[in-house]
């Protein structure tokens, strides 16, 4: 009887990595590898690594009470990264996101179709990342488009992926917030150094985007849009270069009445049309009730009842991050 039971490592090729290839990246690095050398060796394949979704990346500190102290490494990377290095014995100070983005990126061999980057991304790993993987027909930048650098660049790589069908752009700086509760006087260098110098930055970043994406992205239809202001240049270049939109999705965002109005009356092929937790209009504004009668499904919740809309809030912070790096600035200066 045992003699006729399989062994793990007996099973089909094939199967093991249609498997492997819905599993998430966690299992792949810290499980299936470890089960057995056919698991290994098949975990391997560039089929199992065709949806890279980074799990959370949370360096640890964001900022210092100290200002001697904003020159340390970073003593931690979230629940993965941590579990990760001490699984392959990696000193801890010579980790490198970049390195991990890249080793990942270089499994896929050229055939990745969606992308989910992990926040705190450097301008070196989301150029990597245009290069390397042209057949990408989904991406999330979870980065703001306000503070960071790499969201810059954006419009410059955007147009490599001409098969590119949904985009979701923005963050909540939820992971921000949260240390910075703990410690605000100084940045940490590490932090620091993925930070834009300009505030606010001295371009529409979102604008530039959608320009490049209608005209490199021609099978593209889906948009969401977090944390950002939409306004009637925005609206603007949605509706016109981007007509054919089957699905929109704007959330924590500034978007005044005439915008909503403006994409609703413009965006004639929308099948969906979410706008949630914006302020800048009302939700029972009766002409944007009937236009958005006319998609299924239609959800508009603007900010009434909440004490404080969570765009004020992302700006607030945004602002007290931008004084936190010109004070430090100064004493790098000094």
């Amino acid at each position: 009887m045992d003699d006729e039971r399989r062994r793990w490592e007996d099973l089909d090729t094939d199967c093991l990595t249609n498997v492997f290839s819905r599993v998430k990246m966690e299992s792949l690095f810290l499980a299936v590898p470890f089960v057995c050398k056919s698991w290994y060796k098949t975990s391997l394949n560039p089929l199992c690594w065709k949806r890279l979704w980074f799990p959370d990346f949370i360096p640890y500190p964001l900022f210092t009470d100290k200002a001697e102290d904003r020159l340390q490494p970073a003593q931690s990377f979230g629940p993965f990264y941590d579990q990760f290095v001490d699984e392959y014995r990696i000193n801890k100070t010579r980790f490198s996101i970049d390195a991990f983005v890249k080793l990942v990126v270089d499994r896929s061999n050229g055939i990745a179709t969606s992308l989910i980057l992990p926040e705190f991304c450097t301008e070196e790993s989301l150029r990597y990342v245009s290069d390397a993987c042209p057949l990408l027909w989904g991406v999330w930048f979870t980065d703001d488009l306000v503070l960071f650098k790499n969201s810059q660049i954006i419009a410059q790589v955007i147009g490599k992926w001409k098969f590119l069908e949904w985009l979701y752009l923005g963050s909540s700086l939820v992971k921000i917030m949260r240390q910075r509760r703990l410690s605000k006087k100084h940045l940490s260098e590490h932090f620091k150094v993925l930070l834009t110098v300009e505030n606010p930055p001295c371009y529409n970043v979102l604008d530039r985007i959608l320009v490049q994406i209608a005209t490199h992205c021609k099978h593209f239809k889906e948009l969401s849009i977090s944390s950002c202001n939409v306004g009637e240049i925005e609206a603007s270049t949605i509706v016109k270069l981007l007509p054919n939109l089957k699905k929109l999705d704007v959330s924590s965002s500034c978007i005044d009445r005439d915008s909503v109005v403006k994409l609703l009356q413009g965006l004639k092929k929308v099948v969906r049309f979410h706008i949630t937790r914006c302020e800048g209009f009302e939700e029972s504004d009766e002409e944007i009730s009937k236009l958005g009668s006319q998609v299924k499904p239609f959800l508009c919740q603007d900010c009434a009842n909440c004490d404080l809309s969570w765009f004020k809030i992302i700006v607030k912070q945004r602002k007290a991050i931008f004084r936190t790096l010109e004070l430090s600035n100064q004493i790098n200066e000094g």
